[in-house]
């Protein structure tokens, strides 16, 4: 009896899939690992070209807040950029003084000439009542409910009047205004029509700041410890 020797076994096809899947696992891998460097060395030099044009002490924070970013990056175009910054110096009308805090959220971000221009532009900024008196030139303070009041002293028919105005704090057509205003001179309240007929006017006692990038004003909130304000922007060149 002749005895067969065993049939040779089957080779293993599973390695070399095994292989192709690891080496497609690290393959993505580096293409993140690129991707996330190329994001913050990008958010790096924007924020370092931003610090040198608003002047502030630290580093804005900036962020590309949609992925992938090199493909954007190739597109010269960024669906958002999200920008934070702390001590904004700005001019107001008798001083200069700082920005607490601004926030932007910049939409359609555009690389072109040396320079970042986005679309459109909103977000906030806040600032503190001292600070907002230095650059006003008249004191304004927070009483409660929302609402504030301004020192003002304003030639009122060929005289200086000194006052307070206090009321709820708007923005229209760019501009700080107030609504349900009071008006004391003297500490004694002025009739209501006088103060509808005298606000314009007196108002014009305290400006607001220039803002970076000539953003506009659209809204304001009286908070206890300073005013928020909110803003809003298109086509506006953020960094060169």
């Amino acid at each position: 009896m002749t005895i067969q020797p065993p049939p040779p076994k089957p080779r293993r096809r599973g390695r070399p899939l095994t292989v192709l899947i690891i080496a497609l696992i690290v393959l993505v891998c580096l293409v993140v690992a690129a991707d996330r460097i190329g994001e913050r060395v990008a958010e790096d030099q924007v924020g370092a070209r931003l610090q040198e044009r608003i002047g502030t002490a630290e580093r804005p924070k900036v962020e590309v807040a949609e992925v992938p970013f090199l493909t954007q990056l190739v597109a010269q175009r960024f669906g958002r950029v999200n920008l934070s910054a702390e001590q904004i110096p700005v001019t107001g009308a008798s001083a200069s003084g700082t920005l607490d805090r601004l926030d932007l959220a910049l939409d359609d971000v555009r690389i072109g000439d040396r320079q970042l221009t986005a679309g459109t532009v909103n977000g906030t900024a806040f600032a503190d009542y001292a600070s907002l008196s230095s650059l006003g030139g008249a004191e304004i303070r927070y009483v409660p409910e929302g609402r504030v009041t301004i020192d003002f002293t304003a030639p009122v028919g060929g005289q200086t009047v000194s006052g307070t105005l206090t009321g709820r704090p708007v923005i229209e057509s760019g501009r700080l205004s107030l609504i349900e205003p009071q008006l004391k001179v003297g500490g004694v309240d002025l009739p209501q029509t006088l103060v509808d007929v005298l606000l314009s006017s007196l108002l014009r006692s305290f400006t607001l700041p220039q803002l970076p990038f000539d953003l506009a004003l659209t809204a304001v909130t009286a908070r206890e410890s300073g005013l928020e304000f909110g803003l809003a922007g298109r086509d506006i060149s953020i960094a060169r």
